[in-house]
């Protein structure tokens, strides 16, 4: 308040305007959470405002209703003030926390430091539905820089928002957190804002109308045989390490689920020494033991590793699996870099290993991560696409890896039209391999002539995929070399199309 414009009252904060009517007070409402206009994000700042009051009486109540909304939050029954940064760590000794499975923890300590770096320092009970929701919008629209992987310069690179889809994952979790919080009675937290809370709307084209939706639909898209054959030859020609390849054979070329591929073990392939199959196994998957050991192009899927623990897969059926002649010779190509390898490191290959393993992880003698083989071929296709567009191609369109799956189920479909016979070569139900293939039926109705298929037709249906498309030559195994400095040319083998 400037000088000579107001006179002092009784009052500390209120002050008389000189020479017209009225009151001026400055209203003191302490620390309060507030979305930061430069960055997008919340902020506790200190919050003063000065107003005009006609009467004295009214300035005295505004002061009155400041200072109580300042002192909100303290109390005497036990509810503390607590900063949100504060009470994840209580969250992570929870039950709540404590009883997820462990990849979904894994996502939950991601989902917490977006929060953490967006309300860290709010307190809990002060938290509204609008700051969650300004909590969504930031993320659509910003991305969270804080979190964001730092260049040896400390510098961030720009960063896009999250999806639409993702976001309501960050609402799932907040959701769990704020129930925590209810249920513990110490926060002065009494209603889910997470839950009472709105995901803004994404805008997306759909029949070349634009409309407004919660979720983003997933639409499965297969690749084409071209783009098979582009993707297989890239990664034999400019992927050192061969353990790419075999990711991509096994899911497009074999058919294999993500936790198939990352739970196959050498001793299901192997048709030697290392064949490592239980009596049960055999009971369980009903095949002849001894016919099976002398076709080398069968492999037992029987394992699945999901939240890197050992189970059945998710059918819950072990079946016995056709390998192609293509997926053979992948294997082989893969299988002469590794063995190299483990000769230099003087160990052998036995019949528990994983049949994919990362080059850095035979090289180190780690066990795999199966969390990390979806970012593997995240990053390949990426790599892919650089090197296409430098040779001035279209990119091929960025794919999930359970994708891959679906790659194998449509070729095999439009090459044969054989449905059934590909659900049971995937390891699929009649409504399974149904859904994937889009097809519309009643299921119910195919006749009984067709429930017993026998493994020499769906080795027809695979050849006729495999047949289709395979006009060259995979790669072939031969003299490949450990790499042993960095900047060397990586190895190109023959070109590879599938």
């Amino acid at each position: 308040m400037k000088q000579g414009m107001y006179e002092n009252t009784n009052y500390a904060g209120i002050k008389k305007l000189l020479g017209k009517p009225g009151y001026v007070a400055v209203l003191d409402y302490g620390r309060q959470p507030r979305v930061d206009k430069k960055t997008g994000k919340m902020v506790i700042k200190q919050i003063k405002k000065q107003k005009h009051f006609d009467t004295l009486k009214e300035a005295r109540q505004a002061m009155a209703e400041a200072a109580m909304e300042r002192k909100m939050g303290s109390n005497t029954s036990g509810i503390r003030s607590t900063k949100f940064s504060d009470m994840t760590e209580d969250f992570k000794k929870s039950e709540r926390y404590k009883n997820l499975e462990e990849n979904y923890r894994k996502h939950y300590d991601n989902y917490i430091n977006h929060f953490i770096d967006f309300f860290g320092e709010m307190e809990v009970s002060k938290i509204s539905v609008i700051d969650m929701e300004n909590y969504y919008r930031f993320q659509m629209e910003r991305g969270n820089l804080n979190t964001a992987k730092k260049n040896k310069d400390g510098t961030v690179n720009k960063k896009e928002g999250i999806t639409i889809n993702t976001v309501q994952k960050h609402k799932t979790a907040a959701k769990r957190i704020w129930e925590f919080m209810i249920d513990a009675r110490v926060y002065g937290v009494t209603e889910n804002i997470a839950e009472k809370s709105s995901v803004p709307k994404a805008e997306i084209i759909i029949d070349g109308k634009v409309k407004k939706v919660a979720k983003i639909p997933y639409h499965p898209r297969s690749l084409t045989l071209e783009e098979l054959n582009e993707t297989l030859n890239d990664a034999a020609q400019h992927e050192f390490d061969r353990s790419v390849i075999l990711m991509i054979g096994l899911g497009a070329v074999g058919g294999l689920r993500h936790s198939e591929v990352t739970g196959l073990q050498m001793g299901k392939v192997l048709h030697n020494e290392l064949m490592n199959i239980s009596d049960e196994i055999w009971e369980m998957s009903g095949y002849d033991k001894e016919l099976y050991k002398v076709h080398d192009e069968y492999m037992m899927i029987d394992t699945a590793i999901m939240d890197n623990k050992a189970k059945f897969p998710k059918s819950g059926i072990v079946r016995v699996a056709a390998v192609p002649r293509p997926l053979r010779q992948i294997l082989d190509y893969a299988m002469e870099q590794r063995k190299e390898v483990l000769d230099i490191a003087g160990r052998a290959l036995t019949g528990s290993d994983n049949v994919y393993l990362p080059l850095i992880n035979i090289i180190k003698n780690q066990p795999l991560n199966s969390q990390k083989l979806t970012r593997k071929w995240t990053e390949y296709q990426k790599r892919r696409n650089r090197r296409m567009e430098e040779k001035g191609l279209a990119p091929i369109p960025v794919i999930r890896f359970h994708d891959l799956r679906h790659t194998a189920a449509t070729n095999m479909h439009q090459l044969t039209g054989d449905f059934y016979t590909v659900g049971e070569v995937l390891g699929h139900t009649l409504a399974g391999i149904g859904v994937s293939l889009g097809l519309s039926m009643n299921f119910e109705a195919v006749t009984a002539r067709y429930v017993d298929v026998r493994l020499e037709r769906k080795k027809e249906v695979l050849d006729a995929y495999h047949s289709a498309v395979e006009k060259a030559d995979p790669p072939k195994a031969k003299e490949a070399e450990p790499k042993k400095a960095k900047g060397r040319a990586k190895k190109k083998s023959t070109d590879l199309e599938l």
